[in-house]
Order: C-alpha cells, then structure tokens, then sequence
C-alpha cells in the first residue's frame, strides 16, 4: 500500500473510533440519567361507598374511633347510641366521645390525653369540675343511601373562633354495613372511613377517623340540644335525677 494511502486509512479508523467512543459515552450517559429519576406513583384516589358485607361480626357498643393523619395514629374510647324511623327505613347513628380542651393539648402529657373525657359526663361525685371538646359524630342512613354525615363539637371553652360549638359536614366515606333494613337496631352494625376537610382536634392534621360501630335503641342527642347544652351546669346538677346525692 502506498504511503499516502495507508496514512488516509489511519486518518479514517482513527475518526470512527473516536465517534464509536462519544456515542457510547452518550449512551451510558442517558442511561445513567434514566436509572436516577425519581419514579412517582399517581395518588390513589378516594372513592365514597356504602355496602353490606356479610363478612362483618357484632362489636359493641363502646368502641375505639381511631384518628389519623396518615402518619401518626391514636383512638380514643366512644359510645354508639341510634335511633331508628321505622316506617320511611331510617336510622341515626351517632358515636360519642370527647377530648381535652385545645389548651390542655398543648400542655398535658399524653398519657392524659388518652382518659377519655367523655366518661366525665357520667361521674357520681368524685371530679370537681369538667373540661374538654364533646364530640357527636352523627350518621343518618335511609335504605341503602347515606343521607348525612356531621360532626358536633361542644366545648367547656369558646374555642372555635370565639364560640363553643362547631359543626362539620362530612361527604368522603366509606361505610360497610350488616343490612340495610334498620327496623331492628340491634341487628345494624359495621364499620367505616370518613376523611375531614378539616382537622378533627387531637393533634394536627387529624382528618381520617375509623371504627367499627353496633346500634341499639337508646337515645342520640340532635344537633340543637348539643349547640345549647351548657355542660358546665349539667355536670353540676348530674346528681339530680339519680336515686341518691354525695354530700360533701
């Protein structure tokens, strides 16, 4: 091979390897890339139902409401009381607890925010005095559709900006139930899911409560009864309408 022609030969194999080289570097450069992204998952969306599972076994009356922000969780003891319409097929079911007072939780260690507050109500002489936020969580079920979900809170202090009481509609739930027939209470029980557009008041960010629930035919309190109820006052006069007063 000639001289000049075995130079340009070199020239050639020379550049097409270099070329080879910067597209392979490109290449592993992109994949590099591609490994580092960050891989998200689209938020799985809630979707609201209200079915009967079969599946479903008799709790009781008292129970835990569970409370969550999706990261932290607690419950707190509540009591379930219904009231039934027989003849349109309806049922309220209300579960009823309390917690301390906003000022309290900022102070209290939490083993007492734990004592359920709502035990107080029922006291026979031995408390002095009464505090906290009362909480009436309050289902209304006609046939197989969920009329209205509401939270009443009442509390000893004027905490919901400059008022004692607050009300909250709730329109994301989940719901299983034993039947839809409510002619005999006993026999309606379940659980469910409800997500608050607004915090529910035990530490922040607390809009996710669940329970399971059983009804029964005593009574729940209406929402007019809650706003007026001067709870200071009934818990002083709580021994009136029992058989005997503590003298002190």
């Amino acid at each position: 091979m000639k001289p000049k022609l075995q130079i340009l030969f070199s020239i050639l194999i020379l550049t097409f390897s270099c070329v080879q080289k910067k597209e392979q570097n490109k290449s592993e450069y992109v994949i590099n890339i591609e490994e580092r992204k960050e891989i998200i998952y689209p938020k799985k969306e809630f979707k609201n139902s209200f079915k009967i599972d079969t599946t479903l076994v008799k709790q009781n009356f008292f129970g835990d409401l569970k409370i969550s922000n999706s990261i932290k969780k607690d419950s707190i003891l509540s009591l379930c009381q219904c009231k039934k319409y027989k003849k349109d097929n309806r049922i309220k079911i209300q579960l009823k607890t309390a917690i301390p007072t906003k000022k309290e939780l900022d102070t209290m260690s939490e083993t007492f925010k734990k004592r359920n507050r709502f035990l107080q109500i029922g006291d026979l002489g031995y408390l002095k005095t009464i505090s906290g936020q009362f909480k009436f969580l309050t289902i209304v079920l006609k046939d197989s559709i969920v009329e209205s979900i509401n939270l009443y809170s009442k509390s000893t202090e004027k905490e919901y900006n400059g008022i004692d009481f607050d009300s909250l509609s709730i329109n994301k739930y989940k719901i299983n139930i034993s039947k839809f027939n409510y002619s005999i209470a006993s026999n309606v029980y379940g659980n469910f899911e409800l997500h608050l557009n607004k915090e529910f008041g035990f530490f922040e960010n607390d809009t996710i409560l669940k329970s399971e629930f059983l009804c029964n035919n005593w009574v729940i309190t209406e929402k007019e009864n809650i706003k007026n109820w001067n709870i200071k006052e009934s818990f002083e006069n709580r021994h009136n309408d029992r058989g005997f007063r503590i003298i002190e």
